[in-house]
């Protein structure tokens, strides 16, 4: 805009200030001060940011701005997909951070998902599902009006490393089984004859076992947040919520609750579910007794009397966690040769994949068996053929 004076295009008000109406981008802007100078400083700082925010506009927001409202999206699931969820939207944003969302290229996280080659196969998945959702809530989105998906785009890499758990060992299999009426054994018990996940089964009541039918009603699963039990209805997954049967072991070790509540749960034999820490106690507790169960030293620093301090304690972790005795539990299916179908549906599975890749495990004596019946089936004659010379 030319002019001859600092002064043309201004207005004095009355006040003795100067001042400048002007519409810029369709909005009507007003611009005073006693400093002619600094009116046209300010307007031409309007038009700058203007100018600005339409090319941001034009680029479309950055990865982080689009990542924080997924993440509020994030907080209403249940706590245990927020355990796995937060921590991937944290990486994620570490790594694509202030970048423009629609800039971000495909060969990108193809390059990020490879930097995590040293986690699991199932984070790494789950480190997608993030990318492809914060995508996805991009182009979803009202007000940014997103055009593709990058994260789509993208496999993940081959050969990650699979969190796969063996079943327990034939040792800590036998001290279960030799220790069944131990009240300190009943959470191995239930996990045994049960194949519950952790969960599921500190859901448990006793109004949920029908000694008379022979059946345990999965229907509810306990959630810790923090240390603290939520019950949840429902089990971990949709397919989760079903019967199993009540085997003869678990039968006797449930005996002595018999005539409790019907609202007692079985295990921490209470009112409420126990929680993670009380749980800890019980289940290290009954490992410790029988050697299954290691130490390490601890040291804890702390205010006494305003004196710091520094205190020296022993914790004690079990050698085999709860969901190693679900591995076992199909192995025993398939060794009763439980028809597959009926299996899916005891352990509370969709489908036969989690069976095959994450749970079944050739155990020796199933890999004995095989060769006993399959040396059956070949029949070695008893004086073989001799190679003619």
């Amino acid at each position: 805009m030319s002019r001859r004076k600092i002064t043309d295009g201004l207005h004095l008000r009355a006040d003795g200030r100067w001042e400048r109406k002007e519409k810029i981008n369709g909005k009507m802007h007003w611009f005073s001060s006693i400093d002619p100078a600094e009116v046209w400083e300010k307007r031409d700082k309007a038009i700058a940011a203007v100018g600005q925010e339409e090319a941001e506009k034009e680029s479309g927001p950055t990865f982080n701005e689009v990542a924080d409202v997924y993440e509020t999206s994030v907080y209403d699931m249940k706590y245990g997909t927020q355990k796995v969820y937060l921590p991937a939207i944290k990486r994620a944003k570490a790594r694509f951070g202030e970048q423009r969302i629609k800039e971000i290229e495909p060969y990108e996280i193809a390059g990020f998902l490879k930097s995590l080659s040293s986690m699991a196969r199932t984070t790494v998945l789950n480190q997608k599902t993030v990318l492809n959702a914060i995508f996805q809530t991009w182009i979803s989105s009202p007000k940014w009006h997103g055009d593709h998906n990058a994260a789509e785009l993208v496999t993940v890499p081959h050969g990650l490393r699979k969190g796969k758990r063996e079943p327990p060992t034939a040792n800590q299999v036998e001290i279960v089984k030799s220790h069944y009426l131990d009240p300190d054994a009943l959470p191995a018990v239930v996990y045994l004859c049960t194949g519950e996940r952790k969960g599921e089964a500190c859901g448990i009541q006793l109004k949920d076992v029908d000694f008379e039918r022979g059946t345990i009603s999965i229907t509810k699963h306990v959630e810790l947040v923090g240390n603290k039990p939520h019950i949840r209805s429902g089990a971990k997954t949709e397919a989760g919520v079903r019967e199993v049967p009540l085997l003869q072991m678990l039968r006797e070790a449930l005996e002595p609750l018999r005539n409790k509540s019907p609202k007692t749960y079985i295990l921490g034999d209470g009112k409420k579910p126990l929680s993670g820490s009380q749980y800890s106690r019980m289940w290290v507790s009954f490992w410790r007794k029988y050697g299954m169960a290691h130490s390490r030293e601890t040291t804890e620093k702390h205010l006494r009397n305003g004196v710091p301090k520094i205190t020296k304690r022993t914790v004690w972790t079990a050698d085999v966690c709860a969901h190693q005795f679900r591995h076992e539990y199909v192995c025993m299916l398939a060794e009763a040769d439980i028809p597959e179908a009926i299996a899916i549906q005891i352990v509370g599975h969709a489908n036969a994949k989690m069976i095959h890749e994450v749970y079944m495990s050739l155990k020796p004596k199933m890999i004995n068996d095989t060769r006993t019946a399959l040396d059956a089936l070949i029949s070695v004659p008893t004086t073989p053929t001799k190679t003619p010379t």
